[in-house]
Order: structure tokens, then C-alpha cells, then sequence
């Protein structure tokens, strides 16, 4: 059985703590509907409607799950959402001190239920991303994986090996098998359509990136820890040695400026493509992914400086910046080399 790593995708921790609601709900209800078939809605979490969005620097995921029950439990869509909200709510007070990410649930006319990612939820995630090495396919592991296990690279296959379930999106495809340090190759689902597409401005952000934390580490800003040597000098076989402080003394985040949340967001919705493998087998569209976190990071470097003033006053929010860096480097890095089958260049 095939789970997904929730630590690195909101998107699925929203699913599986709606579809233990979903579950409670079903208890209290004891199923008074007629169709015996319908029950199958809310067993697989896959039909599960959840798509995020960010309102004024607030990111937050949004269900529809209340509106499509509607019709099936003969009841109004806010009532319903309400009474999954309840048990969301309690399911989160219950896991508190387990692996499960700090929500907000809110409930709108519509019968909409949104889920507010609070700013601990946020560091939580950012500071788990940068204390050990990203490896970004989704692993055939078994049920109840140790995560710690999963942050040391203790796991079941050999490290240059890497098990990919994605095939373009078609999950009927069976798993292929690749190697990670393998530069220039081009998976099975590879587009070739993507040879005549131009790449450059996802290559030079990457590459930006590259320098930009060069730079973070001949001046002490940042300090990154080998896990394995590269000696192609890239940055994702590194990790973050000293923790950064991505809370503000309130526990407000560092960050100050829209375009660090949009990045934030672009970010988490890439890890959500990643992880939270859809049972669609519309193909995604990996271009389009990489061109969003390109573009993003573009506009957070535009406007978000680092050193300077920045560097001296607040040296916290530099590294928190720095921090962004890094995680957009290894994510760029990722689809570049693995889902459009070109270099990941460290400079131009």
C-alpha cells in the first residue's frame, strides 16, 4: 500500500483528517440514506473536493465536500458542514501533540469549508522542509512509517534509488524505477513536446537560487550541512545545520511582504502536486508547475531583500528569506532534472 508523507503536504492532511470526520459523521448519522451505493462518496478520500487559494497573506485550503453530500444525505449543505467542522475540530484538539498540522476551520453560507493554515502550522512545515534532505517522490512505504525515520534517510530502498508512482499523471502505468544523481535523464513520462520549450527562465531562477545562497554562506547567514557529497554543487543534498527562526517573539511568521507568501503558497501547492497524488489521470501539466514557482520566486526576489539593511537589522528575517531560497532551489531543481528532463544549472 502506497502512503502519502502528510508532514510535506497540507493538501493531505486536509483529507485525511475531513475523511475521519466524514467517518464520525457517518456514525451519528447511521445512514438513513437509501442508496447503499452513494455510501461509496465517502469512503475514498480521492472525490474529496479541496483546492487552496490565499486571501490577504492568509493561505488556506477550501472544501466543497458539505455541498456534494447535500444531495445525498438530504440535508442543507451548511448544516452539514457545520457538523464536520465539529468533529474537525475535535480531531485536531485530540492529535494535538502528533503529526498533524495546526488548522482553523471556518464555515461560510455557502456550506464551504475552509481550512486556515495558522502561522505555527506554516513554520512547523517550513522548519520539517529544511531539517533534512528533500527526496520528492512519493515512496512505497508501508502504513505507520516512522517520519523520523524518513527526515534521518532510513529508508527501504537504496538512497540513489528512487520509486516513482507518477507516470504523467496516469496511474495506471505501473511504478518505474530511477536514479536520483542520474543528471539529464528523462523519465518515462517525459514530454518530449517539452524539447522545443523554452526552459531558460526556470533554469536561471534556479540558478539564481544557487548563487543566492552561496552568497548566504560566505556571509554566515545561513549554514547548510552535507548529507551527501555532490559534485555537481547542488543544494539539495544539503540541509539547514542551525534552525531558523521562522516566528516572529508574538509567533507571528518573519515575513513581511505579500510576494513571501505567495512564494509560500506556490511552494505548498507544488509539494501538494507532488504528494497528493490525485486518482485523475489527467496529466499535469509540469511546465506550468515549474513557470508558477519561477515566476513567484521572481517576484519575491524583486521585492524582498536580504542584504543590506536587511542583513543588519534584521538578521532573522534574512535567514527566514534565505530559508525560501532553499526550498524553492530543491523544488525547482526537482522539476527541472525529473519532470521535464533537462539541467538544473548551479550558474549561468
Amino acid at each position: 500500500m502506497v502512503i502519502i508523507l502528510t508532514k510535506l503536504s497540507f493538501k493531505c492532511d486536509c483529507k485525511q483528517i475531513l475523511q475521519r470526520a466524514i467517518n464520525l459523521y457517518q456514525e451519528q448519522l447511521k445512514w438513513s440514506c437509501r442508496c447503499e451505493n452513494t455510501l461509496e462518496v465517502w469512503k475514498k478520500k480521492e472525490v474529496i473536493p479541496i483546492n487552496q487559494t490565499i486571501n490577504n497573506r492568509q493561505i488556506l485550503y477550501k472544501s466543497a465536500i458539505a455541498l456534494k453530500l447535500a444531495a445525498v444525505c438530504q440535508q442543507p449543505a451548511i448544516y452539514i458542514a457545520n457538523e464536520l467542522v465539529k468533529y474537525l475540530r475535535e480531531i485536531v484538539k485530540t492529535d494535538a501533540n502528533k503529526n498533524i498540522n495546526n488548522f482553523e476551520f471556518e464555515v461560510i453560507s455557502s456550506g464551504m469549508i475552509y481550512f486556515n493554515l495558522t502561522d505555527l502550522s506554516i513554520a512547523n512545515w517550513l522548519h520539517y522542509l529544511t531539517s533534512f534532505t528533500l527526496i520528492f517522490e512519493q515512496q512505497e512505504l508501508q502504513v505507520g512509517v516512522d517520519l523520523n525515520e524518513v527526515s534521518r534517510g532510513e529508508w527501504p530502498f537504496p538512497r540513489t534509488e528512487v520509486r516513482s508512482c507518477f507516470c504523467n499523471g496516469d496511474l495506471s502505468k505501473s511504478p518505474t524505477t530511477f536514479h536520483q544523481s542520474t543528471r539529464g535523464f528523462k523519465p518515462n513520462y517525459f514530454d518530449k513536446s517539452l524539447e522545443t520549450t523554452n526552459l531558460f527562465p526556470i533554469q536561471y531562477s534556479h540558478a539564481r537560487c544557487c548563487s543566492l545562497l552561496r552568497m548566504g554562506i560566505c556571509d554566515r547567514l545561513i549554514n547548510l550541512t552535507s548529507k551527501d557529497v555532490d559534485t555537481s554543487g547542488q543544494f539539495l543534498l544539503f540541509q539547514i545545520s542551525q534552525p531558523i527562526s521562522w516566528q516572529q517573539a508574538n509567533g507571528q511568521l518573519q515575513f513581511s511582504h505579500n510576494s513571501e507568501y505567495q512564494l509560500i503558497a506556490q511552494i505548498a501547492s507544488t509539494l501538494d502536486r507532488i504528494y497528493c497524488v490525485s486518482s485523475s489521470k489527467k496529466p499535469i501539466n509540469w511546465q506550468k508547475v515549474a513557470d508558477a514557482v519561477s515566476v513567484a520566486f521572481q517576484d519575491f526576489y524583486s521585492h524582498c531583500r536580504i542584504w543590506g539593511e536587511v542583513k543588519v537589522k534584521k538578521p532573522k528575517l534574512a535567514q527566514a528569506r534565505l530559508g525560501l531560497v532553499l526550498l524553492t532551489q530543491s523544488v525547482l531543481r526537482f522539476l527541472l532534472e525529473e519532470r521535464l528532463g533537462v539541467e538544473a544549472p548551479v550558474e549561468l
